[in-house]
């Protein structure tokens, strides 16, 4: 296929978007990659992991300039290995949330300070939740349980960056939906079926597509960007050109420009090249 016109900047979702399903890089998009780095075109892995879960050979990419993690709480310099722009959580209403749902049947994922922090026992549980192996396995990798409290963990911490809660039964998931509502100061997305992923208000892979497109003087007219599930669609509403996969879900579809394969046939790749 002959090469498309590329555009200035490109924001891509991880899990299920750039990567396929087993959580791998198919390898028309590796060579994306490579297309990207000798036009002088970055590459921003936008994702609700921290970025130091950005799979290796996406991040040690020249083509890689900059990431986006934790759904648009931290904006990195990759090259430089630094942190360009950061919004904390309120500690009082994460722990005003936590306090409603401890009963729970959930996790209650401590994003801070560039890791993910989690109660042992919670941990340990996450096998018993209904979650795909391919995200048990990269969640269990990216997680340090600790034998902590979530007020310990949240206490310790800098700055509070998200917090994802992953559910087992539909009364866990309404139980978390009804307390999240009512929280000031809080905003929430989905990236997985079974969980909630909560940031600051305002916050958001959208908000942190903006700022960096700011940061970088490129008009996010001329951005595109690429994802499957709800935490991406104010990414693809701030983005000049909005991409959906194939498999993405019926929301994403709704509100992108196009429509490319799914993650498992490079989507991505496919549409740019």
């Amino acid at each position: 296929m002959a090469q498309r016109f590329l555009p200035r900047i490109v924001f891509a979702d991880m899990d299920d978007t750039f990567l396929d399903t087993g959580k791998g890089v198919p390898a028309a998009n590796r060579k994306l990659l490579d297309v990207l780095a000798r036009h002088d075109v970055p590459f921003v892995p936008c994702t609700g992991r921290p970025v130091s879960a950005v799979p290796d050979e996406v991040l040690a990419h020249p083509a890689t300039r900059f990431a986006i993690g934790a759904n648009g709480s931290v904006v990195h310099d990759v090259s430089a290995n630094r942190r360009l722009h950061v919004v904390g959580m309120d500690k009082r209403a994460v722990l005003s949330l936590y306090e409603r749902v401890r009963s729970a049947q959930t996790t209650f994922d401590v994003f801070a300070d560039g890791e993910v922090y989690s109660e042992r026992a919670r941990y340990e549980a996450m096998g018993l939740y209904g979650i795909d192996a391919p995200s048990l396995e990269m969640l269990r990798r990216v997680r340090i349980p600790v034998d902590q409290s979530v007020p310990q963990i949240i206490e310790r911490a800098c700055v509070v960056e998200k917090v994802t809660c992953f559910w087992r039964t539909p009364h866990d998931r309404d139980l978390l939906r009804e307390a999240i509502g009512d929280e000031r100061g809080l905003c929430s997305a989905s990236g997985h079926p079974k969980n909630f992923e909560l940031q600051a208000a305002g916050v958001s892979k959208g908000s942190a597509l903006g700022w960096l497109c700011a940061h970088l003087g490129i008009d996010v007219a001329d951005a595109v960007a690429f994802g499957d599930a709800e935490n991406d669609v104010s990414m693809l509403e701030v983005a000049g050109d909005g991409v959906a996969v194939a498999n993405a879900i019926p929301r994403v579809l709704e509100v992108a420009d196009h429509v490319t394969l799914d993650c498992n046939h490079a989507g991505v790749a496919h549409y740019l090249l």
